[in-house]
Order: C-alpha cells, then structure tokens, then sequence
C-alpha cells in the first residue's frame, strides 16, 4: 500500500513540473544594440578599416647613439620647427677628449711656430765660431805640411811624419767642410718638408677638435621637421640604448620623442586585395568616427600605395577576416568646422564608392 501511495505522489509531481515548465515558458525580450550598426552609405562601395596619421606620418625621433639624457626640452603638444632642440644626450666624456684634442693641437702649432721661426740669431755665433776654428786648425796642418816636406827635401823629416801630417790635414778639411756645411743649413733656415709634415700634423689636429664638436653637436637632438609633440618617452636622467628606451608598459625599445605634423590629418586605408579591381584613384570616400556620434568625414584620396602586405590593424570584429592581405590607400581627411578632433593612430571605418563596378562589401 505505501508503494502505491508513493509512485502516485511521484506522479503527480511529475505532472507538476511539466505543467509549471510549460505555462512559465516566456520569450526574453532581446536588448537593441547600444548603437547603431556602421552601414556603407555609398550604393556600390567598399567598407575597409581606416587608421589615422599625421600629414608626416608619425616620427619616431632617436638619439645618434647610446648615453644618458640630461635634458628634455619639450612636452607633448608643444610645437617645434625644424631645426629646434628637443633633448639633450650627456656630452661629458665628449667634453674630456675634446680637452685633450685641443693640448695636443696647440703642442701641434708650437711645433710650427717654432719651424718657421727657425734658426734663432743666437744659433749663428757658435756655428761660425766652429767655422773659424776648423779654418786655423787646417791652416795650421797645411803650415806644418809644407815645413816637413821642406825638411824632407833637407832629409830631416821621414815619409812618416809626411804621411802623417797629410793624413791630419786631411780630416781638418773634412770638419771645415762639415762645419761649413752646418752653417750653411742653418742660415738656409728650416727645411719646406719639415714646415709641411708640422703642419700637416697641426691640421690633423685641428680635424680632431672638429670631429669631436660635431658629435657634441649630435648629443643636441633636434627636430627633422615642423611638427607637434604627439608622445613623450623619456624623462631627464633616462639612459637610451642604441638611441632608444625601453617602454615603460611593454618594456620593448621605444622612440623617446614621437612628433607628427598635425596640420593636414590623413586616413591610412587597408582595402582587401580582393576589393581593389573595383577601386579607382580618385574615387569618393568617408570615414566614420566611431562613437555615439557617428560623424562622417568626407575624404580626398591621395594615392594608393601598390604594394600589397598582411594586415597590420585588427578591429576586433568576429566577422573579421585576418588570414588576408591588404593594399593601403591614402586619402586627406577634411573634416567639417564642427567636428571634433581626429587624433593620430584613431580607428575610422572607411567606405570608398564603386560607383558602377561591380558592387561589392569590403571585409574589414
């Protein structure tokens, strides 16, 4: 009996659910989207994903080389001309070579000055005192020569002490001749190859002092073009290796400074390859800024650059095809007096119009 009596309250609970799961069954209403889907506004177009730069595109300014910034000159927005100081680099062991270029330079000069000034009146007295000595000294040996071979004729001198006295004079006319002979240079004053080698050297010298100011003048980082401070990397005190420092949220090698002409915004367009046969230079064109606005831009193509690489900027859409290649087209945004602000490295999407091609959906 209490068997019974279980499998029909079993039953009936059964019964129960089924009728509760049936009669609360209820549609859940859908959210509508929080905004409104980007549509193509052109008949027959293609629909790509545009990204934003500067005129000049972004420049990525570097150091020369390795060292340690000691000054920033700049802030971001802040609008530079060609030409003008950005950062500095630690000049100092530049500054010590320099230093020790310029103490060999002027040894160098001294080393000319005292060249050209050569001989010195002084130098004269002792050299034409040598003269006149070597001079007596070979007049005395030929005196001495004639008497012995006047004894000799007599026979009271030997063929010895003739050779020997002819020997003696001479060697005393070999130092007049050297004596003479210095003298001789020295009233002819300094030698022209002597001049040129000494100065030479001093050019040399100077090349150095040159050499070094010129990297000085290197560590003074300057802009490359009139443009505006879009990004600041470094702070004072920073070390750059190879130029560049290490990012201070992705901790790869960065630019320090990054600059852009903001003057004239362009739109950089990554068409699919399988989209360009409809696409033609010249062709009309907007870009929508994303956001609740959605405010369209009108576009003036400029070129297309024709050589075809992989995606390089992803949207994020799940529809997204990322396995392709794409061609970039750039156009010159000109943007109504109202609008806002287009900033370097904003996603636009970009609809270029096919006019009567083939019509056609870009896949962004």
């Amino acid at each position: 009996m209490f068997r019974r009596i279980t499998i029909i309250l079993s039953l009936l609970g059964l019964a129960m659910v089924l009728y509760v799961v049936a009669t609360a069954k209820q549609e859940i209403p859908s959210p509508p989207p929080a905004q409104p889907p980007s549509t193509n506004p052109f008949a027959a177009g293609v629909a790509s994903l545009g990204l934003v730069e500067p005129a000049s595109r972004t420049v990525d300014v570097a150091a020369p080389e390795s060292g340690r910034v000691v000054e920033v000159i700049v802030q971001v927005n802040d609008r530079v001309k060609r030409g003008d100081p950005i950062f500095r680099m630690d000049g100092v062991p530049l500054d010590a070579e320099r230093i020790r270029a310029a103490g060999m330079r002027d040894a160098a000069a001294a080393e000319v000055a005292r060249i050209e000034s050569w001989p010195r009146p002084e130098d004269f007295p002792p050299m034409e005192a040598d003269v006149s000595e070597a001079q007596s000294r070979l007049a005395d040996a030929e005196a001495r020569f004639e008497n012995i071979s006047a004894a000799m004729g007599r026979g009271a001198a030997s063929d010895d002490e003739l050779s020997r006295q002819r020997f003696l004079v001479s060697i005393l006319r070999a130092s007049l001749n050297n004596a003479q002979a210095r003298l001789d240079r020295l009233k002819a004053g300094s030698w022209s190859q002597d001049l040129a080698v000494a100065r030479a050297t001093l050019a040399a010298r100077e090349s150095d002092i040159k050499s070094i100011e010129l990297r000085l003048e290197r560590l003074i980082v300057r802009s490359p073009i009139d443009a505006t401070v879009l990004k600041r990397n470094v702070e004072a005190g920073e070390y750059l290796n190879g130029g560049l420092t290490s990012g201070a949220e992705t901790g790869r090698p960065e630019a320090p400074l990054v600059l852009g002409d903001l003057s004239v915004m362009h739109v950089r367009a990554q068409v699919d390859e399988e989209d360009m046969p409809i696409v033609r230079l010249g062709a009309k064109a907007v870009a929508r800024i994303r956001g609740s606005l959605k405010i369209e831009v009108p576009l003036t193509m400029l070129r297309i650059e024709p050589l075809a690489g992989p995606k390089r900027h992803i949207s994020g859409a799940s529809t997204e095809l990322v396995d392709t290649r794409v061609v970039d087209v750039i156009f010159r945004a000109e943007p109504p007096a109202d609008a806002p602000p287009m900033y370097p490295g904003q996603v636009v999407d970009v609809y270029i119009d096919a006019g009567d091609m083939v019509p056609r959906v870009g896949k962004r």
